[in-house]
């Protein structure tokens, strides 16, 4: 695992597929345009969709639309003539842990992996589900693929029943049992460091492009409440982690037992994989808004 934390932390370019439940908040739109704008070390290669259901949808299938229709859209506010494949997510989650969602994403992930001769990146930040269904149906991608997570809480967490998790547990029991090399960045107790406010946003990014607008709008429009309001922009951290690798503390350790119940069990014989421990929130700020601004 140490060649996979290596090649994490090395500057060379990084092919990725980003695998988003982009109109679930406000915090894809923000990776997603990040994704776009560090050519010097992402190569994107392509954008899933990814399931969700809270508020913002009516159903699992609902979001992962809503989603593919938000993943154009920051596109084209990015750069219109760009041209990166999007592929529509699975409609449900795993119903079990033997039989995949079937979805363009998870044949996206597979084709991609095949075909490439070199590591593959899957970035997820949204519920797992179809990076789990790509592994259930052809496990042989695991050797040429690396897995980021955003998801769950921190191991020192009372529980880790997380919204990208807990969603679809049966989809973080297949990647945390399947050997890929995974990193995952926690919420509670890590990524809840990358918060931001209102009137931080609206200094370094309003007025300065479409764009930036238009992500500081949606922000400020996220609450009926903003008198002290702060947000974190959780799945930023899985972008910096291949642009910015300095900005994040990783460790090696065995991969924890996921139950039912939501709670991590330990069991010190497991395979290994890589759990980023903390992160440097103004590192990472200073380089997202250097490249919002920078269109």
């Amino acid at each position: 695992m140490q060649y996979i934390l290596d090649a994490i932390k090395s500057k060379d370019r990084k092919k990725i597929i980003l695998d988003t439940d982009a109109y679930n908040e406000v915090d894809d739109q923000f990776a997603i345009a990040y994704a776009m704008l560090a050519p010097e070390t992402i190569e994107l290669l392509s954008i899933n969709a990814a399931p969700f259901l809270n508020s913002r949808s009516q159903s699992p299938k609902e979001g992962m639309e809503k989603s593919y229709d938000e993943i154009f859209n920051i596109i084209n506010l990015v750069d219109p003539t760009r041209k990166i494949p999007v592929f529509k997510g699975s409609e449900h989650f795993l119903q079990n842990k033997t039989t995949p969602a079937e979805s363009e994403a998870a044949d996206n992930i597979i084709n991609t992996v095949r075909s490439s001769k070199e590591k593959i990146f899957v970035v997820a930040i949204g519920a797992i589900t179809n990076v789990a269904s790509a592994i259930i149906k052809d496990p042989d991608i695991i050797n040429n693929m690396v897995v980021i997570w955003l998801g769950g809480h921190a191991l020192h967490h009372e529980h880790t029943r997380e919204f990208n998790l807990y969603q679809d547990v049966d989809a973080a029991k297949v990647v945390f049992d399947s050997r890929v090399p995974l990193s995952v960045i926690p919420c509670a107790g890590v990524c809840d460091y990358l918060t931001t406010t209102i009137p931080e946003l609206e200094y370094y990014l309003a007025g300065k492009n479409k764009l930036c607008d238009y992500l500081f709008d949606i922000v400020k429009n996220y609450t009926n409440n903003p008198y002290c309001w702060s947000k974190t922009l959780w799945d930023v951290s899985a972008i910096a982690l291949l642009d910015l690798p300095e900005s994040m503390n990783a460790v090696v350790i065995p991969t924890p037992i996921l139950t039912g119940e939501g709670y991590f069990a330990r069991d010190d014989g497991r395979h290994p994989f890589i759990y980023i421990r903390r992160l440097d929130r103004d590192k990472i700020f200073g380089r997202l808004f250097e490249k919002l601004t920078a269109l």
